[in-house]
């Protein structure tokens, strides 16, 4: 920018010509347009084959800067056939295919050299002469001048203005010799301008839509779930969290998708559009404390994989907002990825609550499921080890499992998308148990009924009480069933926090409404409960002991409430509205405890 003059020759009078006014002349003309790259356009980097191809060249490889790397014992070589980029200073840096830039290193300025960084750089001194289109009148020189360019590997802060990325070399943990590194991204103008950027740019895309028409479903499947249960009469103050939280999440996702559908945006944009939605998404979660319950306790089930995930979300919405991008884009690319993949991780465990898991489209993906009602969970417990077709039979193993044969379990026929079952379709399947063991057990013949319209999924629950350890399980089912895997399910249930396998459970204590009673025989219960009154068993040669004195005052106990035992349902199950209140004078409630004298 410093070389910019914005003033031309004077043409208005003849004058003697020489070298100079043409000389002139054309700095003029390149002060014009430099002017208008520095000052009215934004960003710097690769161009690519440029953002006016056609749709099926954008992005393509053969537009990416050509870096050949050769190495021997005493240096390291670097030649670049072609390049198009912008530097930040406005410069112009175009290496075409038939000309060459080449430059070595020796070895001896790369120890201890990691990595390193090539960059072309756009000399601002004399033009280079170069052979062009030859001049019959003047063939004894060079007809064409061009910037001049060179590769270097370290570069200044100054040089760095007049500079571009194209590559990165890498020496390998278990190498000696360097690499171009596969994962690095040069800053670029836009998405197209590289073909591992536009390559990225299609997975998010493809995610965002996927996580737009996921939290669609599952915010139709949670309308319908606050219908039923507000017809009944039950308490859904946790599920309109849940319930507020995927209807906002719709919303910003379907505005996503429609912000990154143009490729040829320049990579702040793009990247801003996907951090506003990941701070959205972390703000909406923290408006919903509700469902933060519902993440907990499934956490406390050994989804241990959640407190990552919800410390993701925590860290996001405690970062500050920047459209600053880092040096490599593929940082940028892995990050946003890393992060959308953790709205979808929510979004299934949300899923696996509100929608039911035979018309769930991402069933292989879940590591648990509820049953409609929401009383019982179904943890993950294997996934096949190998799918085998044999004439008109599809045969489903899973190997080395260690299971316990008193548990119930779930068998889950996941069905193929594209083609749905009508309601009232069955399926039957045969399940071998310890098949690998040497002992052949009776098979065990299961039918699945379509209990839903357009449903792809079946489950089928079994157990094996003779069978102390599962160590394998061999499933069949007929081929012409549109059935391509299967998933096994270990039943778990809650209560009060807990599972509902817990043997004992804690009983309240009441307190002693007189002292008096503590010191009575027993025998004197036993005569009132017979209908006899002060009757005793050893006749009246028997006197009761005197009473002791009265104990030293001691303040009140203060009784812990009793566990409720009336529902099964789990800590963030809807509950009933209304409980009926407790008799306050009903004797047999307020009657107190005796106890028997040892």
């Amino acid at each position: 920018m410093a070389k910019i003059r914005l003033k031309s020759v004077n043409w208005e009078h003849g004058m003697l010509l020489t070298p100079e006014h043409f000389l002139r002349q054309e700095h003029y003309l390149e002060s014009l347009l430099f002017w208008n790259i520095g000052y009215l356009t934004t960003g710097s980097g690769l161009v690519g084959g440029g953002v006016r191809l056609p749709a099926s060249d954008l992005g393509a490889v053969r537009h990416d800067p050509t870096v050949v790397l050769e190495e021997n014992a005493d240096a390291l070589g670097l030649s670049i056939s072609k390049c198009r980029g912008l530097t930040p200073s406005g410069l112009i840096v175009e290496v075409e295919e038939g000309s060459v830039l080449s430059e070595r290193f020796p070895k001896e300025q790369l120890a201890g050299v990691a990595e390193a960084i090539v960059y072309v750089v756009c000399d601002l001194g004399e033009k280079q002469k170069v052979d062009g289109i030859s001049d019959a009148f003047n063939p004894q020189m060079k007809t064409e001048r061009t910037f001049a360019y060179r590769i270097t590997l370290d570069v200044t802060a100054a040089e760095k203005e007049n500079a571009i990325a194209v590559a990165r070399l890498r020496r390998p943990s278990a190498g000696m010799h360097y690499e171009k590194d596969p994962q690095y991204i040069p800053a670029c103008l836009s998405l197209s301008a590289h073909s591992e950027l536009t390559s990225g740019w299609r997975k998010i895309s493809e995610s965002v839509n996927n996580l737009a028409s996921g939290y669609a479903e599952l915010h139709r499947a949670m309308r319908e779930f606050m219908v039923l249960f507000t017809e009944r009469g039950i308490e859904t103050e946790v599920d309109r969290d849940s319930l507020n939280f995927a209807e906002r999440m719709v919303m910003a996702l379907q505005e996503t998708a429609y912000q990154v559908l143009d490729r040829t945006q320049t990579p702040e944009r793009f990247f801003g559009n996907i951090r506003k939605l990941l701070h959205q998404a972390a703000t909406f979660f923290d408006l919903a404390p509700g469902m933060q319950q519902y993440y907990e306790t499934l956490r406390e089930t050994g989804e241990t994989e959640l407190i990552a995930l919800i410390e993701v979300q925590k860290h996001t919405l405690q970062t500050g907002r920047t459209l600053r991008l880092n040096e490599d884009l593929g940082v940028e690319l892995r990050s946003a990825l890393q992060s959308l993949g953790v709205l979808e991780k929510l979004e299934r465990a949300l899923e696996g609550k509100y929608i039911d898991f035979r018309r769930s489209p991402s069933l292989e993906g879940m590591n648990f499921i509820f049953d409609r009602q929401g009383k019982v969970l179904y943890k993950l417990a294997a996934k096949p080890s190998r799918v085998q077709g044999v004439v008109d039979e599809l045969t489903i193993f899973f190997s080395q499992l260690r299971l316990e044969g008193r548990d119930r379990y779930r068998l889950i026929l996941v069905g193929d998308r594209n083609q749905p079952y009508p309601r009232g379709t069955t399926i039957s399947a045969e399940i071998r148990l310890n098949e690998g063991s040497g002992f052949r057990r009776e098979a065990i013949i299961l039918q699945a009924e379509a209990k839903l319209d357009d449903q792809y999924n079946f489950e089928l629950d079994f157990e094996a009480q003779d069978v102390p350890t599962i160590t394998d399980v061999r499933v069949t089912v007929q081929a012409y069933h549109a059935v391509h895997t299967a998933l096994l399910f270990a039943r778990h249930r809650f209560f009060a926090g807990r599972t509902l396998d817990t043997p004992n459970t804690a009983r309240g204590v009441e307190p002693v409404t007189s002292r008096a009673e503590e010191h009575v025989p027993a025998a004197r219960f036993a005569a009132q409960e017979n209908g006899r009154s002060d009757a005793s068993p050893f006749g009246n040669s028997y006197a009761p002991p005197p009473p002791p004195p009265p104990p030293r005052a001691q303040p009140p106990v203060e009784r812990p409430k009793p566990l409720d035992t009336t529902s099964a349902l789990p800590p963030w199950s809807p509950r009933k509205r209304e409980e009926e209140p407790a008799i306050e004078n009903d004797p047999a409630a307020n009657r107190p405890r005796r106890r028997r004298l040892e």
